[in-house]
């Protein structure tokens, strides 16, 4: 996100409302009050979101993606700046898209931690479209935090920003959901060092089986938010480049915890080479996906200049067999802290306060 600051806008007098509650209101007209582990797309009605004529400004366009476009805003409401992101014009006719893109607040809304920014409000624009609003981050993407500091400038920095990725996947995982697109782009760097990653739109609950506890890891209850039957079956989820061979089988219960660890492994594989895990054309690239070819990927990091033990930390995130890959993404963030060379605060310190946040 580009650095610019804050513009200054006119207080305009409001009556004064709970903004909790009214968070709360907007986002119960998804699916209403009750629950259900199947519902399908057809009940999510986006014309029933409020509609806020006028009181957010679209600023400069951040990003484009398949499902939508975020842009720096201005709540007139409230006088502050923050990132909206709209569904695209083209996506309104799709169900199962409108559906992705409502599921992505319901998940959104129910996470309280640091490294995942909070979503302020859901609705429709003055056009009709539906968006989300969420706090805006001053940062820079870890692809630009890359370039601008490359591996071997300082590496155990870069590392320690992809161990704070990793303890926020692993508070998700608590919570038994996937984010199934983990890519250097998903991952914000602020001014000061903090991590935050973004972009849940492809994020999937687990269902609860018998032998997991109600509560994750952090002590929280797990994810509520129902499971659509959306159309996952057969469709390749995520982004080629940094896609675990799972996720492109298009079998939509063959994803798992590991998935997002072979995701984060070809994020280290990145800040470790400087490239995606996968190059080429799509259709090439799509077929060494699906048979798990990372010979390429394999050859660049055992050329580059990070420790054997690093490397190898990396490999073992991209294997095909999910026995040899780290058990968890907390395991991960572990194994890569060991190979760091200058004695830093202990991670363990960072695990506890992103799982216990005040």
């Amino acid at each position: 996100m580009s650095d610019q600051q804050t513009p200054k806008t006119e207080l305009i007098p409001v009556t004064p409302i709970d903004r909790a509650s009214l968070s709360e209101m907007a986002l119960e007209t998804l699916l209403g009050t009750e629950l259900h582990p199947h519902i399908n797309e057809a009940t999510w009605d986006w014309t029933r979101l409020p509609l806020c004529d006028g009181r957010y400004e679209l600023g400069e366009r951040i990003a484009s993606g398949g499902m939508g476009t975020l842009y720096v805003a201005t709540d007139k409401m409230l006088s502050r700046r923050v990132a909206i992101k709209v569904l695209r014009r083209d996506k309104l006719s799709d169900p199962t898209a409108v559906a992705r893109f409502l599921q992505e607040a319901r998940i959104h809304a129910q996470f309280h931690h640091p490294g995942i920014p909070p979503l302020h409000d859901v609705g429709r624009l003055p056009d009709g479209r539906p968006f989300l609003a969420m706090k805006y981050i001053r940062s820079r993407t870890l692809t630009e935090k890359i370039a601008e500091s490359p591996p071997a400038t300082d590496l155990d920095e870069l590392l320690l920003l992809f161990e704070q990725a990793c303890f926020i996947i692993e508070y998700a995982h608590a919570k038994r959901v996937l984010h199934r697109d983990l890519t250097p782009n998903n991952v914000l760097v602020s001014d000061k060092g903090r991590v935050q990653v973004v972009d849940w739109g492809l994020a999937k609950v687990l269902m609860i089986t018998p032998r997991n506890e109600s509560t994750g890891l952090d002590g929280t209850t797990q994810m509520s938010v129902p499971n659509l039957n959306l159309t996952d079956e057969g469709l390749a989820m995520g982004t080629p480049a940094y896609m675990a061979p799972e996720f492109a089988s298009g079998s939509a219960d063959s994803a798992t915890e590991l998935s997002d660890v072979f995701g984060l492994g070809s994020i280290l594989c990145f800040i470790l080479t400087g490239q995606p895990l996968y190059a080429g054309q799509l259709t090439s690239v799509m077929k060494r996906v699906k048979a798990g070819d990372v010979t390429q990927a394999f050859e660049r990091l055992d050329e580059c200049s990070a420790p054997k033990e690093l490397v190898n930390v990396a490999k073992s995130c991209l294997s095909n067999d999910l026995a040899i890959r780290p058990k968890s993404a907390h395991a991960l963030a572990e194994a890569v802290a060991k190979t760091r060379t200058t004695d830093r605060k202990s991670n363990r310190s960072w695990w506890t306060r992103f799982f216990n946040p005040t």
